[in-house]
């Protein structure tokens, strides 16, 4: 018989708001194919009542996003968040609804690379959980926009997510290291930040699974930076826009 390709790490409340969720580790019998974090053991943190879909459509994504400034109104418009949930998520969701993945046995992240919440905040999850998960692990990445609120012994294992330099400031003041998306208008690079070596502006000379930067407290290259593209930028321009004209009125 063929091993699962993933399995349940955690079901349970959202440590966000309380709601069923579920967190599930992917690509555990044959690695992710993402060109652009390699192969990396993929995490992915869903409501275990509600696909990823109808969570987005109904604001019951906010138990695993939280206050995450890219999920949108709660109804799935102004969404700026890149992962699309109909792709992958929804695909690991029906999965589990099927019962295919059995619970995670201990040490399933030894000698491998991790990615914390491939979608999802990490935060939703207790912070055990991700220790027994990178017990024995090569590395790790992991990002997190409840930087403010979670608790705080995340910052070991994951980046604070900031989309401003005003954030920037306020995570590395709270002793967290920072991965900050730079819209067109933003500073391109602030003096404490390397450019994200897996980005088009860097050439995409490294994936996430050569470089490993974005690894909380333990990551190296200081904070990190990258430039908004495509439609993440021209909906977040949009949504900027819309705020700032709405503060000036």
């Amino acid at each position: 018989m063929n091993s699962p390709n993933g399995a349940v790490l955690y079901r349970g409340p959202s440590l966000i708001d309380g709601s069923p969720i579920v967190c599930i580790a992917t690509g555990l019998a044959s690695a992710s194919a993402n060109a652009k974090t390699g192969g990396l053991i993929q995490t992915y943190i869903l409501r275990a009542d509600v696909s990823p879909v109808d969570a987005v459509k109904s604001g019951a994504d906010v138990s695993i996003c939280g206050a995450c400034p890219h999920r949108g109104d709660g109804s799935g418009k102004g969404r700026t968040c890149y992962v699309n949930v109909g792709q992958g998520p929804l695909a690991v969701y029906r999965a589990f609804q099927r019962g295919a993945y059995p619970d995670a046995s201990p040490g399933i992240g030894a000698g491998r690379l991790v990615r914390l919440g491939t979608y999802g905040d990490p935060a939703a999850v207790p912070v055990a959980v991700w220790q027994a998960l990178l017990a024995g692990s090569v590395g790790s990445t992991g990002y997190s926009h409840q930087w403010r609120t979670c608790d705080q012994s995340l910052s070991r294992y994951c980046m604070a997510s900031v989309d401003s330099a005003a954030e920037a400031a306020e995570a590395s003041a709270a002793g967290w290291r920072y991965f900050r998306v730079a819209l067109p208008c933003d500073a391109p690079r602030l003096p404490s930040e390397a450019i994200c070596p897996a980005s088009a502006e860097a050439g995409k000379k490294l994936q996430c699974a050569d470089c490993l930067a974005c690894s909380g407290a333990n990551g190296r290259r200081g904070n990190i930076v990258i430039q908004a593209h495509g439609g993440f930028a021209v909906m977040a321009n949009i949504k900027r826009r819309a705020i700032a004209a709405g503060a000036a009125a």
